[in-house]
């Protein structure tokens, strides 16, 4: 499988095994799920959601993703996952094909009694409402299956770690339930974050930024329109997955010391 090829939502069907979509009433399982109450308390620790594999729709959305992402959860609901895909960052999207082949190959290797068992830790950068760029920890668990032991319902919480996540690499870790009630490392797995590299001209207009300049003053310094200087800026926070440009300034710095 080419890792650099953009996953479609017909791609992630597939790697779950499901060769055709299904027609489900899917929405009509919502009420069914005891959990859903717990999942509405996160508005502190993150956001939650059940999706149905099967028809590939989300059931549930918490309230709390507005507070995390300032989208509403009726967002999620009604877009469903094309809305999703597309606001992961453009460079995380590069590896999110080869990260969920992994995933299911794992999935599809395990005797069907442990699938329960398995929980699935990643990392990746998801653009606000704002359009900045947070780092999100999703872990998820498959929670129901079809007969033939296919994942149709998957329960997923996810967590902004901005403040704690430097690498802009995805880290994969597949744990197990283990009978003592503790959950077990089973395999490990980085992705590296694809090699985009600022031009020349965006390099010119960090440094500047990292010196104290204004857009209007880097505008006047490079004769450059200003217009021209923000969308130099919008390209540097991109290519990074910083939240802003000072944070750009710290990754790129760190990046390089770490690099001596």
């Amino acid at each position: 499988m080419n890792a650099s090829q953009k996953p479609t939502t017909s791609d992630l069907y597939q790697l779950a095994g499901y060769p055709e979509p299904l027609e489900v009433e899917s929405i009509t399982l919502l009420r069914n799920y005891p959990l859903l109450d717990n999942l509405e308390n996160t508005v502190n620790q993150g956001y939650s959601c059940i999706f149905n594999w099967s028809s590939m729709q989300y059931l549930f959305m918490s309230d709390s993703v507005k507070h995390i992402l300032g989208y509403t959860s009726k967002s999620f609901l009604e877009k469903g996952l094309n809305f999703t895909l597309s606001i992961i960052h453009p460079e995380d999207m590069l590896k999110f094909k080869e990260l969920h082949q992994t995933i299911f190959n794992y999935f599809y290797s395990i005797p069907a009694a442990q699938r329960p068992k398995i929980r699935f830790s990643y990392n990746l950068r998801v653009k606000t409402a704002d359009n900045n760029y947070v780092h999100i920890l999703r872990q998820s668990t498959f929670i129901r299956f079809s007969v033939d032991g296919k994942p149709t319902i998957e329960s997923v919480h996810s967590t902004d770690i901005t403040g704690f996540k430097h690498s802009n690499h995805i880290n994969l870790t597949i744990h197990q339930l283990s009978d003592a009630g503790t959950y077990l490392l089973c395999h490990e797995q980085e992705f590296s974050e694809a090699q985009t590299k600022l031009t020349e001209r965006e390099k010119q207009v960090l440094e500047l930024v990292r010196l104290g300049y204004t857009t209007k003053e880097i505008a006047y310094h490079l004769y450059l329109a200003i217009e021209t200087v923000k969308s130099h800026r919008k390209h540097i926070i991109a290519k990074t997955g910083a939240c802003n440009m000072t944070a750009a300034v710290n990754m790129v710095n760190n990046k390089g010391q770490s690099q001596k």
